[in-house]
Parts: C-alpha cells; structure tokens; sequence
C-alpha cells in the first residue's frame, strides 16, 4: 500500500504503524494499535495521516466489537470531507461507512430513531451525488422498517432492494444475501431464504465474516423446511468459526436459540455457560438483549426438563433463568420506546416463551447422542417395615440402588428398634467417614444384641473392623479373623462367607497377596453352603481380582467367567456388567487385543450408567489400537452419553478427547475440533489441565488438516509452554516439532527452524534420541531455506554429532542426516564435502531397502561428481539411477536427464 504525499522518516514511521495495525486480526489488539496511532498523529503528523488514522480506527470499532466508539471518528472524517480537506483516497471508505453507521444506530436504544433516519437519507444523497446505486440503502431501509415492525414499508423495501442492481458499495456477495435471509426469516418466508442462500454456498468469498454469517443466518430456516441434516452442519460449522470472538456475541445468539429450538438445550446450556461472560462486554444493547433472551428460554427448558436447581456459573439454572429474563424485558423495553412500537418486545416476549420446533435434532460430532433407555427393574415395594429393610438388603447385594425402598422404610417407621433400628444404621454408614461409620455401625451391633440376633450383631462389628482395618489399624485384621470364626460357630454360612471376603479384603487393602488368597480358599465351603447366587459371584470376582494381581491372567479370566454367570442367575445384570469389564481388562492383559474387544460386546446391559461407560471407553481405545476407528468413534460417543447422563462432565469432556482422536484417525478434523471444542470450556473450569493440553494438541491437528495453520500454530505453541511448565519434554518436544513442521509448510523458514532446536533439546532432556536426531537434521535444511548458511552448518555439526553413536535405532536417521548433510553443502557450493556424505545416504538407505530415497541420493551423487569434475563417474551413477526410477518420478527424471545431456555437451 502507498503512502499519500511524501512524508518524512517520522511521519513514514507513523505510516508503518498505521499499515501494520491495519494487518493485525479484528479485536481489541488492533483498536489499541491504530488509537495509539491516532494519538501521536493528533500530535505529530499531517493532516492527511489523521485523517485515515481516523478512517482506520472506525473500522476497528467497528469490526472489533466496539462499534459505539466508531461514531465519533466517522463523524469527524465526515466534517473534515465537507470542507474538502479530505485526502480522496479514502471517500469510497468513507462512503461504506455509512452503513456501519446506520445498522450501528439501530442497536442503540439511546440513538434517537429520527437521527437514523436521517443518517440514511444523507447516505442517499451522497450515494446518488456519487452515482453510486440505491442497493445498499433499500437494503437498509428495509432493515430499519423491520426493526420497528413497519412490515409493508420493510416488504417494499425488499423488493426495491432485490431489483436494484449491485454496486460499488454494495455489501460482499456473500454478506449480502445473508442480510436477505436474515430478512426473509424475519418475515417467516424460510423456503426463499434458503432459496436465497443456495447460489453463494458453494463458492468463494471474500471476507472474513463468511461463510460462518450466511451460515448462522439459515439455521432457522433448515430447520422450518425439514432440512434437519444441514441445520446441524451449519450449527458445526458456523459456531466453530464464532466462538473466540467477542464481537460475535449476536450470532453465538443465534446458536444458542438454534439449541433451544431443536431439543439440544443440553447443548444450549452449555454455550449459555460458556458465553455468558461476554454478556457483560457485549458490543451492542441490542446483541446483550438478544442473548439475555435465548439464553433465558434455553435456561427455561433446561428447567421444565427437571434440572432447574443444577450449577451454573455460581448459581442455578431456575435463578439464572429468572435474571437474564428480567435483564431482556428491561432491555428490550428501552427499545420499544426509542422505536414508539412493540414490536421487538413482542418478539422478543414470543422467544421467551418458544417452545422447540423439533423433539430432537441430533447434531452428531462429539454432542451426545441421547442415552439408550435401560429397562429398570423396580420391585412392588412390600406394605411392612421388616419386608423393606429384607429387600433393600437383596437389592444392595445384586447392585442396584436401594434408596427409594429405605426412603419408603423411613416413612412407614421413622423410629426403629432391634433388628430394624440395626439394618437401617448398617445400611445408612458412611463408610468413607470411618469415624461417624464406626459409632453407626457401633451402634447397629448393640441394637442387634438387645434384640437377641447374634449374626447381625457379629455382622455389624465385623464390618466396623472392616472400616477400621481400612483405615490403617494394624489390629483389626485378627479381630476379623476372630469375628469370623464366632460367625462360623453361629452356623450361619451366608454370614460366615461374607466374614471372610471381609477378612479377604481388608489383606487385599494391605497388599498381602498371599494372605488375601489364603482366605478366600478357606471361604470356599461357607460360601458355597450358603445357597446364594450373588455370594457366590462375589467370591468369584474377589478371586479372579487376586489371580490377576498374582499374574495368573488366564485363570483369572476363567473365575471372571464364572462370576458373570453366578450375578445372571443371581439377577443382577449391573454385577455382571461390571465382571464382564474386568474380564476384559484381564484379557487385554493377555496381550489378545481382539479377545478383549469381543468382550466388550454386550456390556451394555443394567442401570449402572458408569460401569457402561467405563466399557464404552476401554472399547473404544481397544479399537483405536487395533486400528478401527469407525468402533471407536461409536464406542466414545457412547461413553460420553452415558457419562453426561451420569452428569459427570468432566468426565465426559475427557472422553471427548478421546473421540477427537478417533476422528482424526477416521480422517474427519471438522468433527475432530468440535470435539475438543467443546470439551474446553469443562476442562479449563475443572482444572484439569493434562487433559486440555493433550485436547489442544489434537485440536492443533485438526486445525492443520482442515487448512487453518495460523490457528494452529497458536495451539501447539500453548501446548508446548505447558508441557514445559509440567516438565514432560517429550510431550513438549511433540508439540514444539509439530508447531516447527506447520511452519515450514508455511514457509516461515527462520521460525520453523528455531522450533526444530527448541524441540531436539527438549529430546534430549527426555532421552529420546531418535527424535533428538531427526530434529536437528530437520533444522539443518531449514535454516538454509532460511538463507542463514552459518546457522545451518552449525546444525549440521550438531546432527552429525549426535548420529555418531552406534546405537541400531538412529540408522534411519543417520542416513538422512547424511543425505540432509550433502544437499546443505551441495547448496553451499562445498562439492568435495558433499559428495562423500551423499555417497554413504545412498548406501545406508539401501540398507533399509527404501530405494526411492536412495536413488534421489545417488543423483546427487552424480551432480556433484559432475562439480567435481568426474565427467565418466558422473554418466555412469546418473545413468544407473534413470534405469531406477519409476515410471511416475517425473520431476527426478528431468533432472537426471538434463545432467546427463549437460555431460554429453
């Protein structure tokens, strides 16, 4: 860009800053630069710099999300153009201008209604004065009628609009129809709106704002029309593109409204989370009552759908629901008085009450899917206390829960005694607070004793010395070995079996293997005397758990087997899950991959949404290992289902990393990113950085292969501080060489090449040598690129210092370090140097029978022994690597055949 007039070295200096602030991304970075600009040239520069520092800087606000800012300089550029002091370099920006202004006006209550008006007609008069065409300005007369509810004067409006030809102050092919589907909604015609948007879909555009706008602006309109599949595409696409910009908060509106109308308010609540803060710093009135509004109908279904008291943002659902609706109708209020209408406090009131347009509208990527229904088996409650406290004792030792049935016990006899007051406080102890469990169970023991049964009484102590002995007291295990012995002579099998898991356990919790397995030996006969199922099955997993420590995997899995059978007949399907699981945890043990992912299979059944995750996930990672990425993808979605309806989000979002992968391995980066996307915000939230870094590694990726580099290069540049900051070099290592490798495909040479030397000593503090190596040689053609000959040798020594070690895993590496070696010094016009170096790269990457490679080293070879004068030896190697190459080796080929007719000249 050239500067106006000839200006001298301070001036030019405030020029460059100008033009360098003008390159910087939208957002608050950029309005500091070009204010700071617009200071020092108030106070030393000329005329024509203020005048386009202020031109700039209106653009800033504008597009930077403080448009409010922007009246002022565009009013003062106005003036200084009506004395014709105005450099007219800039008019047509000036001109384009106005419709910041006009759509700006309207999106400020205080912005009285007749000096919008009369914006617009000066615009009109400019426009026609510099014969420019009337299209933009019906285009913003229609906006304006609609904004009051002038329909007709809007409908004719339109139509003036779509006659009109375009022209020089027409907005972007792509901007422009999304202002007409934002209208033709607006009036409820969603089939022309997308009609209307269907032509400039598929092409190119040409400003930053698309094609997320034109995008975010059909979601609604897909939706009316049945065109349920793309609705969701546009939601995926569109909002990833949005939601890191501040200036956006109008159309991440859009999304959230999308969510609530498609029965994705789970999804909805989410962004509503997310974004909330922006509501604060929003750019306009009119985007704050815009999202104080759908986020108020979102909380709303949230609540109707039951979850009303859940957390968010430090409040609930119901309480924030309330606020953001009384911040919209105060909002929107305001409105309806500058406009002297209701129409947008009818709209808006009409929104606030919306109900969903479909039931549900999956929107697939990495938003779960909703969970599959699990038939719950709920026994008809017995009418006595005594029955309750039996059934809720069965209910608990098959797995499921039995809160319901001890809350129908609290009713029918809040105040127990004997027995019942002894199962009750057994039932009740928390055994996680082992001083209030030891009074409870205590107690239980001494109401069990004055009730005259000694095997709940021994039952109850011997569990308080269970939870003791977890504790760390070092005497409660022969206080259990004694309890046990006391339940034998009572002659009760059942209880005398679960006295000696108990004894069992508390050796396991000490890690005392032998023991551990010693008594379950002995619990054999009890345990199978007693005639219970469910016992029987828990001794079994108990076993299988210790052979599996011992390292007896196989007979580990043969108990495991047994233990599902015994909890089926038992009726437990929940236990069965959850030995099914740890079957195939031993199997994967094994080292058989394929017979642990088919034991998976079926773990699905049961009420125990976490166990059913826990399978979906190991399932998940077993294919990913064995290279199906299409089961993974199904098999982590449906653990992130299980886990969001388990309302363990952090859970899910960790999942949702895993998905990522999933997706990038099936070669799908979009859906990819969205799942880190969404996985950030509840990651950041939680704390729980490992798992954001390794996410944003993923997303990075992603970012690559969906041809955004820049975005890219930010993330694998946060992932690698903060693999530094946790001392993990390898993973540090990973990131930086990823982040170098993006930059040398964008041919950002110095940079790229600086990484490739960050990363290999990162290697080498993790003593990873092979990956030290391939850094360093990697850094050697980079710095050459980067026309920086001394950095580059220095490189080089480093390599080759590094590949003069013997060790059998740098072979690899060492023959490119010798290739990389010779084209640096061929570039260096060092033949002599070279020629060796690409002698040994032929010979060593033949070795590995990757001939190819070494054919490209041996006409190297043969170029530089034509430097070096050695015309015979030249032809011979040059010839010999023709009748090499292949067929489709085009480029090569040319190459050898030029050297070969320069040596026959």
């Amino acid at each position: 860009m050239s500067t106006p007039g000839a200006p001298n070295a301070d001036e030019q200096a405030l020029w460059d800053r100008l033009w360098a602030a003008q390159q910087l991304p939208r957002g608050r970075a950029q309005i500091a630069a070009v204010e700071t600009v617009v200071r020092d040239a108030d106070a030393h520069g000329s005329p024509a710099l203020r005048y386009a520092a202020r031109i700039f800087v209106t653009s800033a606000y504008q597009q930077g999300g403080e448009p409010a800012k922007a009246f002022v300089p565009f009013a003062w550029c106005l003036a200084v153009h009506d004395h014709g002091e105005a450099d007219p370099h800039w008019d047509s920006n000036l001109y384009w201008y106005f419709k910041f202004m006009v759509g700006s006006m309207t999106r400020f209550p205080e912005m009285p209604l007749e000096r919008t008006h009369a914006v617009l007609d000066d615009m009109e008069r400019r426009y026609r004065l510099a014969g420019y065409s009337m299209n933009p300005v019906h285009q913003y007369r229609a906006t304006l009628a609609r904004h009051v509810g002038d329909r007709e004067t809007a409908a004719e409006q339109y139509r003036l609009w779509a006659a009109s030809p375009r022209g020089e102050m027409s907005d972007c092919v792509g901007c422009e129809p999304t202002a007409k589907v934002r209208h033709l909604t607006a009036m409820g015609r969603y089939a022309e709106a997308v009609e209307v948007a269907e032509p400039v879909l598929g092409g190119e555009f040409t400003c930053v704002e698309q094609p997320q706008d034109i995008l975010t602006s059909l979601l609604l309109p897909y939706v009316h029309i049945g065109r349920l599949d793309d609705a969701a595409r546009a939601h995926r696409q569109a909002y990833r593109a949005i939601r890191h910009d501040r200036a956006q908060l109008r159309e991440v509106a859009s999304h959230v409204e999308f969510c609530a109308l498609t029965g994705n308010h789970a999804r909805g609540l989410d962004l509503v989370e997310r974004h909330l803060p922006w509501l604060d710093d929003a750019p306009t009135p009119y985007a704050e009552l815009e999202f104080a509004a759908v986020a108020a109908l979102n909380l709303r279904l949230v609540a109707e759908a039951g979850h009303g008291d859940a957390p968010v943002r430090g409040t609930t659902v119901a309480a924030l629901r309330d606020k953001l609706t009384g911040r919209a109708l105060a909002l929107v209020a305001r409105f309806d008085t500058r406009n002297g209408t209701s129409a947008q406090g009818d709209r808006v009131r009409a929104l606030l009450a919306a109900e969903p347009l479909v039931e549900h509208l999956p929107l697939s990527g990495s938003v779960a899917p909703a969970p599959v229904p699990v038939p719950v088996s709920t026994p008809e409650l017995p009418a006595t206390a005594a029955e309750l406290a039996e059934l809720a004792g069965r209910e608990f030792l098959l797995g499921r829960p039995a809160e319901a049935i001890w809350a129908e016990f609290d009713a029918l006899c809040p105040e127990p005694t004997g027995e019942l007051l002894a199962k009750r406080l057994m039932a009740a102890a928390d055994h996680d607070d082992p001083e209030t469990a030891e009074r409870d169970l205590g107690r239980a023991a001494e109401a069990a004793e004055e009730a005259g049964n000694a095997v709940l009484a021994e039952s109850a102590r011997g569990i308080r010395l269970l939870v003791l002995a977890r504790a760390g007291d070092e005497t409660a295990g022969s206080a259990l070995e004694a309890s046990a012995s006391r339940l034998a002579e009572l002659g009760d099998a059942e209880a005398h079996g679960f006295a000696l898991l108990r004894l069992a356990t508390a050796h396991f919790t000490r890690e005392d293997l032998e023991a551990t397995r010693e008594v379950l030996d002995r619990a054999e006969g009890p345990v199978r005397a007693s005639g219970s199922p469910a016992l029987v099955a828990l001794w079994l997993e108990r076993r299988a758990v210790v052979l599996a420590n011992q390292g007896d995997l196989p007979a580990a899995i043969d108990l495991a087997g047994e233990s599902v059978a015994h909890y089926t007949e038992a009726g437990s399907p929940e236990r069965a899950a959850r030995v099914r699981l740890l079957g195939a945890r031993f199997r994967h043990g094994t080292g058989d991959l394929e017979a642990a992912f088919a034991a998976t299979t079926g773990i699905d059944a049961g009420t125990d949404l976490l166990v059913r995750a826990q399978a979906s996930r190991f399932r998940g990672n077993l294919a990913g290992r064995l290279g199906r990425p299409e089961d993974a993808v199904t098999a982590f979605r449906s653990a992130v289902a299980d886990l969001t309806a388990a309302v363990l989000p952090v859970d899910a979002a960790v999942v949702r990393v895993d998905l990522a992968m999933a997706y990038l391995d099936l070669g799908r980066p979009e859906e990819a990113a969205e799942a880190v996307e969404d996985a950030e915000p509840v990651l950041e939230r939680a704390g729980a950085e490992h798992a954001l870094a390794q996410g944003r590694f993923l997303l990075g990726r992603a970012y690559r292969e969906l041809g955004r580099p820049e975005q890219a290069v930010t993330v694998f540049g946060t992932v690698a501080e903060y693999f530094t900051g946790a001392e993990d070099p390898a993973a540090a290592g990973e990131a930086t060489e990823t982040r170098a490798d993006v930059l040398d495909e964008l041919d950002r040479d110095a940079e790229a090449a600086a990484g490739y030397t960050q990363a290999a000593e990162y290697y080498q503090a993790a003593g990873l040598t092979t990956s030290e190596l391939r850094t360093l040689r990697r850094a050697v053609l980079s710095w050459l690129w980067a026309d920086n000959s001394g950095k580059a040798l220095e490189a080089l020594t480093a390599a080759e210092t590094a590949a003069a070690s013997d060790d059998p895993d740098l072979a690899w590496e060492r023959a490119l370090t010798s290739y990389d070696g010779a084209r640096l010094l061929a570039n260096l016009d060092r033949p002599e140097e070279a020629y060796p170096r690409a002698s040994a790269a032929s010979t060593e990457l033949r070795a590995f029978g990757a001939e190819l490679p070494a054919l490209a080293a041996d006409v190297l070879c043969g170029r530089l022994l034509r430097d070096l004068g050695k015309f015979a030896e030249a032809r011979e190697i040059l010839t010999t690597a023709a009748a090499g190459l292949p067929e489709d080796a085009e480029r090569q080929r040319a190459e050898v055949e030029g050297l070969l007719a320069e040596l026959a000249e």
